[in-house]
């Protein structure tokens, strides 16, 4: 017996071993693993702002190229008056004792905005973009500005640094480049009064209808249905395109009022999301924006 049992156990031995063997083969045969994918690189995050660069008209005309594109500020005294909407500054003072220039230090500004002229020899601050002088560029960067300056000063100042501003503060602290609205007569103040119910009672109607506020939503509505008969008669002698857009906007809030008495909540939001066409388009065909953040009608 003992001679089958020797062979049944080599048997088994090698059945064995050949199991291990067809186990290790494909293993030994398959190929290196991929090394691991980069980590993506983190999101950029945007440059901050650039911060006005306080600078002097002799650093500025020394080394314009540093400072080309960026915002500056400049404390400097009035040299010359250019044009109605042109002169140029310099750190000294015109006329002193010991100021004798061997190269130019004054800087061209230039105020497409300017609602005051400024003084002869006052200090200024001035603040905006500094640029090399080219007319090209100037229209480019000030659509609307028309450059007034003589064809003598225009060659004087050509590839010299010349100051872009949007500020002109002078020794009084007035911004003289801040544009400030005309006074209103007594019919256009009536009407400031009418657009400034329209924007508190137009952002509390949208929230008072998504939430089925009857009590808030009725009562921001019949606001604006006042504020757009008024805003109706107000254009109806002037123009009819306005006048049109205050009617649809009127009918509108109407049918916001409709919805809410029958309980319609999704009809009140629908009519209630194109109150606003009407407010925008009339606000930019003919409503003006000032620098202190009122409005005007365009002349």
């Amino acid at each position: 017996m003992q001679g089958p049992l020797k062979a049944i156990h080599v048997a088994a031995l090698v059945a064995f071993a050949l199991l291990i063997a067809l186990h290790a083969v494909p293993r030994a045969q398959q190929p290196p693993a991929a090394p691991p994918a980069p980590a993506a690189p983190p999101p950029a995050v945007p440059a901050p702002a650039k911060p006005l660069v306080p600078v002097a008209t002799n650093t500025v005309t020394a080394h314009p190229d540093a400072y080309y594109g960026q915002a500056v500020t400049i404390n400097a005294a009035v040299e010359q008056i250019l044009s109605k909407s042109a002169f140029s500054v310099d750190q000294r003072r015109v006329g002193a004792a010991a100021d004798v220039k061997r190269t130019p230090t004054d800087v061209l500004v230039l105020v497409p905005t300017i609602q005051s002229p400024v003084e002869l020899n006052a200090y200024v601050t001035v603040m905006g973009e500094l640029v090399k002088f080219d007319p090209a560029e100037i229209a480019r960067k000030a659509k609307d500005y028309k450059l007034d300056l003589p064809a003598d000063v225009v060659a004087k100042y050509s590839g010299r640094p010349a100051l872009l501003a949007t500020s002109v503060i002078n020794e009084k602290f007035v911004d003289l480049a801040k544009r400030l609205p005309p006074p209103l007569n007594a019919e256009e103040e009536a009407y400031q009064k009418v657009m400034r119910q329209v924007g508190p009672a137009f952002a509390a109607l949208r929230p008072a209808v998504e939430a089925s506020n009857a009590e808030t939503a009725a009562k921001n509505a019949a606001v604006l249905q006042k504020a757009f008969t008024d805003t109706e008669a107000f254009w109806k002698p002037k123009k009819a395109e306005p006048t049109l857009w205050a009617q649809n906007a009127r009918k509108e809030v109407e049918a916001v009022q409709a919805a809410i008495a029958a309980g319609k909540w999704d009809d009140a939001k629908a009519h209630a999301a194109t109150v606003g066409q009407a407010c925008a388009q009339c606000h930019g065909a003919y409503r003006e924006r000032f620098d202190d953040g009122s409005f005007r009608i365009k002349k």
